[in-house]
């Protein structure tokens, strides 16, 4: 299965920086505005960052957290909580021993899928999930808010008895030094791109809190927008619909033939995507033959030991 990710990012009309940042494949993005597509195969990470508002340092938390993330080589074999606690733990320490960045925190976004094509969400805040499939959009993360909390313990009976202040105040994030983070996970029941025009969405909030599910639904089903088109639009919907925050999306739509690429580009697939794709599919077969030989290497190493312990005996 190929993937074809996009990601479009606004600092928007109200903000003097961008504190959002993305993960497009191995690729880390973060300027004030711009977009970046990239085509892939599995195993492959994506994920968007959100610098916690009223807090030191958002965006460069933010940064850390997906550079951290485009370095993990990852596959079925890497602990992704795992390594979302060092990112924590790192950017906690860099927050502690800087000036003006102490408690610096961000959320996190993330969609793994393996190289058996299994596919999760791992989310840490509220910067949101979303998958199209069959012309429906759904939301797959839960947001970790204060009104969320309140109403699941049965503190209040709707979120809206809080003040709006309060409602959407997050109470997990990653490089909070208060408390690691909450990571919750989301499973795909269904292999993702089984359906024609099954998509996934991850947005920041300065996006999700601007726009509908009906929205995002019409602007999935436009035929006349290449993906890149349609995720920019929903950006500047977002704004022209009032956001006062920085405004984030990135877009994974898998792929299979020549001709659904040109759909969602508007391009040919063109020999120098040809030789990206083949050298994506090369650098995975070489991990995989690492991998492979490093547990043979384990494994020969164990028997000898065996074997030594045997001769002691």
């Amino acid at each position: 299965m190929n993937y074809y990710i996009y990601g479009y990012t606004d600092k928007g009309p109200y903000r003097l920086k961008n504190e959002d940042a993305m993960l497009i494949n191995k690729v880390s993005f973060a300027k004030p505005r711009g977009g970046f597509g990239s085509v892939c195969i599995s195993p492959l990470l994506a994920a968007v960052c959100d610098g916690v508002g009223g807090h030191n340092a958002g965006e460069l938390a933010s940064q850390m957290c997906i550079s951290s993330l485009a370095a993990i080589n990852y596959d079925s074999s890497v602990d992704l909580d795992r390594c979302i606690q060092r990112i924590h733990n790192k950017i906690k320490r860099t927050g502690v021993s800087g000036e003006g960045t102490v408690n610096m925190q961000t959320t996190l976004c993330l969609l793994a899928v393996d190289e058996y094509g299994s596919s999760m969400c791992l989310n840490v805040g509220d910067s949101r999930m979303y998958r199209y499939v069959n012309g429906c959009i759904r939301q797959i993360s839960v947001d970790q808010t204060y009104g969320r909390f309140l109403y699941e313990r049965g503190v209040i009976s709707s979120v809206k008895e809080l003040p709006p202040d309060e409602q959407g105040a997050i109470v997990s994030s990653v490089g909070s030094v208060l408390q690691d983070p909450q990571i919750e996970h989301f499973r795909f029941v269904n292999p993702f791109g089984e359906e024609p025009d099954d998509t996934v969405l991850i947005c920041s909030d300065g996006l999700s809190g601007f726009i509908t599910k009906d929205e995002l639904e019409i602007a999935m089903q436009i035929t006349s927008m290449t993906f890149n088109e349609k995720l920019e639009a929903l950006v500047q919907l977002a704004i022209r619909n009032g956001s006062t925050d920085n405004v984030s999306i990135v877009g994974i739509k898998p792929w299979t033939t020549p001709e659904q690429y040109e759909r969602l580009t508007g391009t040919p697939l063109s020999n120098k995507r040809d030789e990206d794709a083949v050298r994506a599919q090369m650098d995975c077969l070489e991990y995989q033959l690492r991998y492979e030989s490093q547990k043979l290497e384990d494994l020969a190493d164990k028997s000898f030991e065996s074997l030594l312990a045997g001769l002691e005996d």
